[in-house]
């Protein structure tokens, strides 16, 4: 008797059962990464204190990326599914009960399960997809996801916010998830040894990788974390800046396949110069909006925010493409998991610069920090093309790992970014 169809079987009922869970987490997780600021903003809460909030969710993020691969080989893909979940279900029921100060604390936590997630999720697709379908598998996980965090965004305009249903229904929906992870009989892939890689390399190979991973993160932090809070800060209601927040991630779902082609086509670092030149301009749009008496300025607004999330967040995907090219694809998984410690770092930051600047000069400072960020990252791109106009082949030389990362190199989550 034959057991080949077995195998092939049970990675599809696989791949359907942790695709399922991972658009409901990201449903429920999208219910919190878009309420608790806004909620925060409608209570008047300290900009300093938002930006807190949505930082210690990114540092709990890189804290779990060290030692959550550990916990998930020890006990298993599926039960770390599980407690992950359970944990995200149980903290959510918590905001309602805790003072506002403590919330950072709470998110600290939500982002360590939240990497525990991202880590099961991917490199349960990896480990199930057949190689020759790997690539397209992880395209069409990455579209759904982001559509489940657009409608989930737009469909918080139509709760009320203010009261404890919000947290409930989040609650809900981190409980859900588990449904069909634990009825599926299949197995989960089993963990490889825990990589290493040495940053200085990373560094050294491929810079302009380093700097595009620090830039998304420190740009897609505050676009995550903080516009919601700043939708309130100029006047707009729940529903209409919630809406902006989802115009975000509309404008990098529309521009990750054309900024991704261009990518595979022409220096990397020329895509990388032309997408943060393009964020630099709408930026300076924005501002330029809120000076000008125009007509119709509500719709710019929301055409301007589309245009600045959809030059900068998929750039990630591209300091990626460049990395692989510079290092090679035999340093892959360490490779990864540098590139999202480079990421994780940025979004830590990013909230807390970005709600300090708010503090200093009003709401559009935003604006003004992601503007003068890019315009710096800008420069930076085009003083390494004018020094190095052609990219060199990636070195064969092999330096030893050094700095110890997590096993698995995860994208970032959208509700991270």
């Amino acid at each position: 008797m034959s057991d080949g169809p077995k195998p092939q079987s049970g990675s599809v009922a696989a791949l359907g059962a942790i695709v399922t869970g991972a658009l409901i987490l990201q449903v429920a997780s999208t219910i919190m990464n878009t309420v608790v600021p806004l909620r925060m903003a409608l209570e008047k809460q300290a900009l300093l204190l938002i930006g807190l909030v949505g930082s210690a969710y990114s540092v709990g993020f890189l804290v779990g990326c060290f030692w959550i691969p550990a916990l998930i080989r020890r006990v298993g893909h599926i039960r770390g599914f599980a407690v992950f979940a359970s944990l995200q279900a149980a903290l959510t029921l918590s905001f309602p009960v805790l003072p506002v100060e403590w919330w950072s604390l709470t998110r600290f936590v939500m982002g360590v399960a939240a990497a525990g997630h991202s880590i099961c999720i991917e490199s349960w697709i990896s480990g199930q997809a057949r190689s020759s379908h790997r690539g397209r598998i992880f395209g069409m996980y990455q579209i759904l996801n982001r559509l489940a965090l657009i409608g989930s965004q737009v469909g918080i305009g139509y709760v009320a916010i203010q009261t404890h249903d919000v947290f409930l229904i989040a609650s809900i929906a981190f409980s859900i998830a588990l449904i069909p992870v634990s009825l599926t009989r299949a197995k989960g892939p089993e963990s490889a040894e825990l990589v290493s890689v040495r940053l200085n390399t990373l560094w050294q190979q491929a810079p302009a990788a380093v700097i595009g991973c620090l830039y998304v993160g420190l740009v897609s932090g505050p676009l995550t974390n903080v516009v919601p809070a700043y939708g309130i800060l100029i006047g707009l209601g729940q529903r209409r800046a919630i809406l902006l927040t989802a115009v975000i991630q509309l404008g990098a779902l529309l521009l990750q396949w054309p900024i991704g082609w261009l990518a595979d086509r022409v220096d990397s670092r020329r895509v990388l110069l032309g997408a943060a030149s393009a964020t630099v301009l709408s930026t300076a749009a924005l501002g330029a909006l809120f000076f000008s008496g125009t007509a119709q300025r509500e719709w710019w607004l929301y055409t301007l925010f589309a245009l600045t999330g959809g030059f900068s967040v998929p750039l990630y995907t591209v300091a990626v493409t460049h990395a692989y090219f510079r290092l090679g694809r035999d340093q892959a998984v360490g490779l990864s998991a540098g590139l999202l410690f480079l990421w994780s770092v940025g979004a830590t930051i990013g909230p807390l610069v970005a709600t300090g600047v708010m503090q200093i000069v009003g709401p559009q400072g935003l604006l003004l920090y992601i503007g003068l960020l890019s315009l710096a990252v800008a420069g930076y791109f085009a003083m390494r093309i004018l020094t190095n106009p052609i990219a060199p082949e990636a070195s064969a030389a092999r330096t030893p790992a050094e700095t110890s990362l997590p096993e698995l190199g995860p994208r970032p989550r959208q509700d991270a970014t």
